[in-house]
């Protein structure tokens, strides 16, 4: 059984932390960089996000044919060995912070239980 070659980088180039994901533009992009940066061609990233043949051509194409769903979208940040952060944009929360409204009640930490329909007792 041939012995399985792990591909690994002289120097491996760390995911740039000043790129901000605004956009699924930004999103493909990031992920076409990644795939770069690590070396594996789309048919591998097929094989270990076990996408049909072809898949991830279509996902990261220049012009995508293909967008990224519920289930494709964690399948490829996965393959990829990557995580999305939810962070704070400075620049637009200034732009935007005046328009968001106060909620009119405050949010109930516990919402209340489902209640169970109740059966009427005929005879």
């Amino acid at each position: 059984m041939p012995a399985v070659a792990r591909l690994i980088p002289a120097e491996r180039k760390s995911i740039r932390d000043q790129s901000m994901i605004r956009s699924m533009e930004d999103l493909l992009s990031a992920l076409r960089e990644r795939r770069d940066q690590l070396g594996i061609s789309l048919e591998t990233l097929d094989h270990i996000a076990g996408f049909p043949p072809s898949y991830s051509a279509k996902l990261l194409a220049p012009v995508p044919f293909k967008n990224l769903g519920w289930m494709s979208f964690g399948l490829a940040l996965d393959a990829l060995g990557v995580a999305l952060i939810l962070v704070e944009n400075p620049a637009q929360v200034r732009l935007v912070e005046r328009r968001w409204i106060p909620r009119q009640r405050p949010r109930d930490p516990a919402p209340a239980a489902r209640k169970e329909p109740q059966l009427s007792s005929r005879k």
